[in-house]
C-alpha cells in the first residue's frame, strides 16, 4: 500500500511541480469549505492593532496561502487557521497555540508572535468574529477562520509571512517522529526508496500505534522508526499520495469507507490514469450503475487499462472520528484491469437474462413494476442497491435503526470478489435462504419475491465469474424439456445443473399454482402454512410433492406435464444420488415458489 500511494504522490509533485507548503497543505480536508472569515490585524511600529472581519469565499488557490493543517491531537491547528465549527472554543484554540508554540518551539517563537497573542485574543475581537460567524447562515457549517496581517495598503496571507511559513514547515515535519512526548527518528534505510540517511515512522495513515509502551518496537517509543523507517523525501510524496486518494479516490459503501488505489510500474502510465480520473470532475455526471456503488466510476477507468496497471483495494474505518487513524478491514492487491472487466461484463450478462427483464418481472412482482432489474421502479419509485454491494447487502447483513445495513461478512464477500478468493456455496446459500425466510415469516410476500430474484442474480453472478462451483454434472433430462421452463433451465444451466435442483424448484413452481388457485377460490392461502417456514430437506419435500398434488385434486386441477416432470426429476436424482444440501433444497424450492408465476400459461399447465 505505502509503495503505490508513494509512486502516487511522487507522480503528482513531479507532474504539478509541487513545493514542500503544497504537499503539506491539508486541501482534501478543506473539501466542504465555502467561505473563509477573515481576521485582519494591522501592523504598527511595535505591535498589532485590530483593523477588521469580513467574509471571502474559498477556493482551493486560497489553500496555500491560509496554510490549514489539522494537529494531531486536534487541541488546535498548525497555524492560525482553523476550522470554525464551534467559535465559543475559538478563543481557547488559539490560546493553546501561542502557548504551546512559545513552550514547543521557542527558537521560532519571537516578540512577533507575542505581540500578535494579546491583539487576537481580545474580548473584542473575538466578539466580533462571533457576529460574523452568525450572519452566515446556512453556511456557518462549511466555514473556516484565519488571519490576515495588514501592513501599508495591503493585507497578506498567513502564507505570505515567512514566521509562519517557517512554523507551519517545521510543525508539520515534526509529526513524523514526534509523538507521545517522545522523538522518534535515526540513521537508517528508507523502506521505499531503499536510500540511506534519516528516517522515522512516516506513514501517511496510522496504521499502528505506541501510545502503549508494550507496542514499540523493542519496547521503546524512541525506536518506533524501525518498524518503518521512511525517508524526507518519500514522506513528502507520501503525504501527496495520501491528499489525491482522500480528494479523488476515497469513497463509502453504507458504513464502511474505501480507497481505489491505481499502481504502475511505469509513471507514464500512472500519469495518464491520474490525468483521467481527475478529468471526470469536469465531465458532466454519468450512471455508471458500478459495482460498489452507484457513484463510483474510477473502476471504470481502470477496467480499460489492459493489464498495464493494478489496482490495490482497501477497505477500512476510522478510530475514534479521526480520520487519519484507521483499522484496515480488507485489503486486495494486484488487482488486474482484465479482472475489474471480467466481474463488470459478467454483471452485466446477468441482466440480460429474461428473469431479470422488465416483462417477466410484471408478471412476478406485479404490474406496478417498470424497467429491468437494476434500473427498475415499484409504482414509481426507484429500487436502490441493485448494484453488487447493495446486493450483497441484502444477504450479509447486520440490523440498525434504519434497517438492513452491510455486515463484516459482506464487506469480505465483495474483498473475496475483488480478490478472486473462491467463496464457499453452502455459506452463501444459508445466507441467500436466511434472508428470504424472514420475509417469509413475516409474511411480507413481495419482499420475499424480490429478495428471491435478487439471490438468483447474485448467485448467478458467482458462477459467471467462477467464484462459486457447480457439480459439473450434465443433466440430460433438460434436454428433453420445451416451452418455458425449458428456456429458463438452459439460460440458467450453471444454476440448476442437477436434477435434485430441479426437481425441487419444478415443485415449487406447481406450489405456486396451487396457492393461486387457492387464492381465486378461497382469497386466502391456508397452504402456506404447510411449508415448514421455508426449512424443507429431501424427506419433507417429498412428501410436500404428495400433499401438493392431493390438494391439487380437491380444488379439481392438476398439471400432468408439470407433476410428471417433477416425478421425472425425483427418481433421477435418487437414481444418482442427493448431492445438494437441506439449505440447498429449501432454497431451489423458494426460487420456484417465488419465480412460478413466470411459467403460467405455458407447457406446464397441460
Amino acid at each position: 500500500m505505502l509503495k503505490a500511494i508513494k509512486e502516487l504522490g511522487e507522480c503528482i509533485r513531479r507532474k504539478k511541480g509541487s513545493d514542500t507548503i503544497s504537499t503539506l497543505v491539508e486541501l482534501p480536508k478543506l473539501r466542504e469549505t465555502k467561505k473563509i472569515i477573515c481576521v485582519v490585524i494591522e501592523k504598527r511600529d511595535n505591535g498589532f492593532v485590530f483593523s477588521d472581519v469580513y467574509v471571502e469565499d474559498f477556493g482551493k488557490d486560497k489553500a496555500k496561502k491560509i496554510l490549514y493543517r489539522t494537529h494531531r491531537h486536534g487541541s488546535y491547528d498548525v497555524t492560525l487557521t482553523t476550522k470554525c465549527n464551534k467559535p465559543e472554543k475559538l478563543k481557547e484554540r488559539w490560546r493553546r497555540w501561542f502557548e504551546n508554540m512559545r513552550k514547543e518551539y521557542p527558537d521560532n517563537y519571537s516578540s512577533f508572535f507575542e505581540r500578535m497573542r494579546s491583539t487576537l485574543l481580545a474580548d473584542t475581537v473575538i466578539q466580533k468574529l462571533y457576529e460574523k460567524y452568525n450572519s452566515l447562515g446556512k453556511d456557518r457549517k462549511n466555514c473556516i477562520v484565519t488571519v490576515k496581517i495588514k501592513e501599508g495598503d495591503r493585507e497578506k496571507y498567513l502564507g505570505e509571512i515567512p514566521e509562519f511559513v517557517e512554523i507551519f514547515k517545521r510543525i508539520s515535519v515534526d509529526k513524523f517522529y514526534r509523538k507521545h512526548k517522545t522523538e522518534s527518528k535515526g540513521y537508517g534505510v528508507c523502506c521505499l526508496c531503499l536510500k540511506s540517511g534519516e528516517v522515522f515512522p512516516a506513514s501517511p495513515f496510522s496504521v499502528f500505534t505506541v501510545d502503549k509502551v508494550g507496542f514499540a518496537y523493542e519496547f521503546n517509543r524512541e525506536n518506533a522508526w524501525k518498524q518503518l523507517p521512511i525517508c524526507l523525501d518519500c514522506s513528502f510524496d507520501l503525504e501527496e499520495g495520501k491528499k489525491f486518494l482522500m480528494e479523488n479516490l476515497s469513497f463509502k459503501v453504507y458504513q464502511y469507507q474505501y480507497f481505489v488505489i491505481p499502481y504502475a510500474v511505469q509513471q507514464e502510465t500512472l500519469s495518464e490514469v491520474i490525468n483521467e480520473i481527475e478529468s471526470r470532475k469536469s465531465r458532466k455526471s454519468h450512471d455508471y450503475r458500478g459495482l460498489i456503488n452507484a457513484e463510483e466510476d474510477i473502476m471504470e477507468i481502470m477496467k480499460e487499462k489492459e493489464d498495464v496497471i493494478t489496482m490495490i483495494l482497501i477497505f477500512y474505518k476510522t478510530k475514534g472520528g479521526k480520520k487519519d487513524y484507521f483499522d484496515i478491514l480488507r485489503y486486495i492487491e494486484e488487482i488486474p484491469p482484465s479482472w475489474i472487466k471480467r466481474i463488470y461484463d459478467a454483471f452485466d450478462r446477468v441482466s440480460q437474462k429474461s428473469i431479470f427483464r422488465e416483462d417477466s418481472l410484471k408478471v412476478i412482482l406485479g404490474e406496478k413494476w417498470a424497467g429491468d432489474f437494476r434500473r427498475g421502479s415499484w409504482d414509481g419509485r426507484s429500487i436502490e442497491d441493485t448494484h453488487l454491494a447493495g446486493i450483497v447487502k441484502e444477504f450479509f447483513y447486520i440490523r440498525n435503526e434504519t434497517g438492513k445495513n452491510l455486515s463484516k461478512a459482506g464487506l469480505n464477500i465483495l474483498g473475496d470478489i475483488f480478490g478472486r478468493v473462491p467463496i464457499d456455496r453452502d455459506f452463501l446459500v444459508r445466507h441467500l435462504i436466511g434472508a428470504i425466510r424472514e420475509e417469509h415469516e413475516k409474511g411480507n410476500e413481495w419482499s420475499e419475491r424480490m429478495l428471491t430474484i435478487k439471490s438468483l442474480y447474485l448467485l448467478e453472478f458467482l458462477l459467471e465469474v467462477g467464484l462459486v462451483s457447480g457439480s459439473k454434472e450434465v443433466c440430460s433430462v433438460s434436454e428433453e424439456i420445451k416451452g418455458k421452463i425449458g428456456e429458463f433451465f438452459s439460460e440458467h444451466s450453471n444454476a440448476f445443473d442437477t436434477p435434485e435442483k430441479k426437481a425441487v424448484f419444478l415443485e415449487g413452481v406447481l406450489t405456486r399454482f396451487l396457492l393461486d388457485v387457492q387464492y381465486m377460490k378461497r382469497k386466502e392461502t391456508p397452504f402456506r402454512k404447510k411449508l415448514h417456514g421455508l426449512k424443507l430437506n429431501k424427506k419433507l419435500i417429498k412428501r410436500l410433492f404428495s400433499e401438493v398434488v392431493e390438494k391439487l385434486e380437491q380444488y379439481g386441477v392438476s398439471y400432468p406435464s408439470l407433476q410428471s416432470l417433477v416425478a421425472e426429476y425425483f427418481v433421477k436424482a435418487d437414481e444418482n444420488g442427493w448431492k445438494i444440501s437441506d439449505e440447498e433444497v429449501s432454497y431451489y424450492f423458494t426460487l420456484g415458489l417465488n419465480l412460478g408465476e413466470k411459467f403460467k400459461g405455458g407447457d406446464l399447465n397441460e
